[in-house]
């Protein structure tokens, strides 16, 4: 059984370690010189660290003791993970793909496999093109950088660059206006004030972002908001089939704690004396656009190093950007941390992946219904993003080996992704029909009850409700998954 994953960042390792452990001839490409994805040097600008809490990116068999690491940490990470599990041999770099082609057949795109045509990533139009009978697509959706369209570029006599290929020299004595309102976007303003810049930071509203520590700066975060206790503080999950008892809290007591944790939220992180950085969505609807608070962001605001602008652009000027307002962001060099396109321009568009609106069409997440033998790893995001990816990885080898306790039919798929998507369009709006993020021990029920795993994986009952996600709990899948299909096949 030939497989290609497309990508050798943090799901396409994953996937690569999951499926070679269950029997695939496995081949992995990447456009990179180095496994690591967006934390490769090819894939990151100057400055980017990851912001999950301690022990919250780790896969579950190897620890992760760095804390908030720079990127050049966490491919470190990547790397020894890889190197462990044997996958580095499967990986060809400086391979880029071209195009991902079904074989033809009068039936299901995929059903006889599909042809993937790749070239080096480095010299350009020849290549070669070879036949898997399965692919996963795990190019994640932070490779082609988004860039409005704004009119007048042509009047500024500055800079431009997405915050994807920015480099610290780029943004060190100078005066940068900074576009975006996610973590990347506070993360570049606070660089370049750091690097002593006079920083203008536009955006159109304020988002969510947590400090390390709540409760006044007395706990870690991770233990107020990556718990089971606290996912039952969320609206309730899609599927009933994995409510439990302590996720029907009235609504009242719901209400009463999130304005709490938003109260706490804004007062130990200092954003509560910041007049333009009050969130104008509640939470826990504005967990869908929540980071981390960079070290120095808010110190940096009250010194006066970085302005903030609640406003929107609307054209360059020949010294900087016009705002709707009126007001001038004057700049040597704009930087648009505006994010990602969904992108996967090696699929055929017959290959339905994406709706009209934008919203990926996955089955679970993973699966597009219109095919056979494809699927997308790294969309069903969770806030334990290395663990997520490791079980997307053991169910989609479950669903290509069909040894999933129930064997979905193309209609049941279909209504899947229909009914989800309304559900996440009225608790996340703006997530795009892949955010699981809050929701970590809920996804993973499902998908453990998919695979006809037991759900509960602490030690006791107070164990499993008041600690948070922990990677190590769910260690050993693999084998659980063989010998689950070894006595359902000695007892039929």
């Amino acid at each position: 059984m030939k497989l290609c994953v497309i990508g050798a960042g943090l799901a396409g390792v994953a996937a690569a370690k999951v499926m070679k452990e269950d029997g695939f001839d496995v081949t992995v490409f990447d456009k990179y010189d180095q496994v690591g994805g967006i934390w490769s040097p090819q894939g990151f600008y100057d400055g980017l660290r990851n912001q999950s809490p301690d022990r919250l990116y780790e896969f579950s068999d190897l620890p992760n003791p760095r804390y908030m690491p720079r990127a050049a940490g966490v491919q470190e990470y990547l790397q020894q993970y890889a190197k462990k599990f044997g996958v580095l041999e499967f990986i060809h770099p400086d391979t880029e793909v071209v195009s991902v082609r079904p074989v033809a057949t009068d039936g299901m795109p995929g059903s006889n496999g599909w042809d993937v045509h790749v070239r080096s990533a480095a010299t350009g139009p020849a290549g070669r093109t070879e036949t898997f009978d399965y692919v996963v697509v795990a190019s994640g959706a932070h490779h082609v950088p988004y860039l409005p369209d704004i009119p007048g570029r042509e009047r500024f006599t500055g800079e431009v660059t997405h915050c994807k290929d920015l480099r610290d020299e780029q943004i060190t004595g100078q005066r940068v206006t900074v576009v975006g309102g996610g973590k990347s976007a506070l993360e570049v303003a606070t660089r370049a004030a750091s690097n002593g810049s006079t920083v203008t930071l536009v955006q159109r509203h304020a988002n969510w972002m947590f400090p390390e520590r709540l409760l006044f700066g007395t706990v870690r975060s991770k233990w107020l908001l990556f718990s089971r206790l606290s996912e039952a503080l969320l609206p309730t999950y899609h599927d009933p089939a994995y409510v439990r008892r302590i996720d029907r809290i009235p609504a009242s007591i719901k209400k009463t704690a999130w304005r709490l944790i938003m109260r706490d939220t804004l007062a130990t992180s200092g954003l509560s004396k910041l007049a333009l950085h009050q969130p104008t969505t509640p939470l826990p609807h504005g967990l869908v656009r929540f980071g981390s608070i960079p070290r120095g962001y808010v110190r940096h605001v009250r010194q006066g190093n970085i302005r903030v602008l609640i406003d929107a652009v609307d054209s360059y000027t020949k010294h900087g950007l016009r705002l709707t307002s009126g007001a001038e962001a004057p700049a040597d060099i704009i930087v648009f941390a505006t994010g990602q396109q969904r992108k996967f321009p090696f699929l055929e568009p017959a290959i339905r992946v994406n709706d009209q609106t934008g919203h990926l069409r996955l089955y679970k997440g993973i699966v597009p219904p219109e095919t056979k033998r494809l699927g997308l790893i790294g969309f069903r995001h969770l806030f334990q993003f290395p663990l997520g990816m490791e079980l997307c990885s053991h169910w989609l080898s479950s669903y290509f080996l069909q040894t999933l306790r129930h064997a979905p039919k193309h209609e049941e798929m279909v209504k899947e992704v229909e009914n989800r998507l309304v559900w996440q369009d009225r608790v996340f709006p703006g997530s795009g029909g892949y955010e699981f993020g809050p929701y970590t021990l809920h996804s993973a029920d499902e998908l453990l009850d998919d695979m006809g795993l037991p759900t509960r994986r602490a030690s006791n009952f107070l164990a499993d409700l008041l600690l948070p996600v922990n990677a190590e709990h769910y260690a050993g899948l693999a084998a659980e998954r063989r010998g689950r299909v070894h006595a359902s096949s000695k007892s039929s």
